[in-house]
Order: structure tokens, then C-alpha cells, then sequence
């Protein structure tokens, strides 16, 4: 039986996160290209075809913020970030290369939950070398 994939881990230029439920990877297309939306053209006669919009493949996770780790470092990631996006225990990998952190990032107290954004070209599906 196929394994579902549930829990997630992510590791960002080999730093796993302690991320919380819900990490979510977006922009997943074909392998290793850019992901491409595509919305119908409809006119008076029917469906004419489809308009192709390229947009980044980007993942977005909320993480405890924890003194062993600085923000800033995250922040800094401008091109040169490796993130990967995987079930945790084993099964499927995401592998995003020269990515980029959206910045802005905020932290709320209590659980010091933060929430960080990354973006880049494309995903690696089930890529078998991390780095």
C-alpha cells in the first residue's frame, strides 16, 4: 500500500526546522521545470485554449523560534537557499535549489511561533541526492 504523505519535515541549507503542522509546498509541477498555471480562454464560439502563467515554486512553514537559531540567517538567503520539503520517517522529497526567503518575518510570543516563506524556480520530485 502506498504511503500517504503526512507528516512533513524541512530542512533549510541543512538545517531541519521545527516546523509545526502545516508546511505547506506549492508550485509543484513537472519535474525540475518551471510550474506553470494555466487558465482556459473561453469566447463566443467555445474554448479557444490556455493562457500559461509561470510562478514560483515556494514552500511556507510556521516554526518555533528557539535561541539556538537566528532569523536572520533565513532572512540573509537571497538565490542561494536549498530547501527540502519531505515526508517525515521516509518517502516522498521536494528539492527546491536557489531559493529565496520573502523576508519579512515576524514572530509571535508565547509559542514563539514564526512563519517563513520561501520561493524559487522549480521543485525536484522524489530526488534521490539532497544536495
Amino acid at each position: 500500500m502506498a504511503k500517504i504523505t503526512g507528516r512533513i519535515e524541512v530542512i533549510v541549507n541543512g538545517k531541519i526546522l521545527l516546523n509545526k503542522a502545516g508546511a505547506v509546498a506549492s508550485g509543484i509541477g513537472v519535474s525540475g521545470r518551471p510550474p506553470i498555471k494555466r487558465e482556459p480562454i473561453i469566447g463566443d464560439t467555445g474554448y479557444h485554449g490556455d493562457k500559461e502563467t509561470i510562478v514560483p515554486a515556494k514552500v511556507s512553514v510556521s516554526v518555533s523560534d528557539r535561541d539556538d537559531i537566528k532569523l536572520s540567517d533565513f532572512a540573509a538567503i537571497q538565490g542561494n537557499g536549498t530547501i527540502i520539503f519531505r515526508a517525515a520517517g521516509g518517502g516522498k522529497i521536494y528539492v527546491m535549489h536557489s531559493a529565496t526567503c520573502a523576508g519579512d518575518i515576524s514572530v509571535t510570543g508565547g509559542e514563539g511561533e514564526t512563519k517563513l516563506e520561501f520561493y524559487g524556480p522549480y521543485w525536484i520530485e522524489n530526488a534521490t541526492t539532497l544536495i
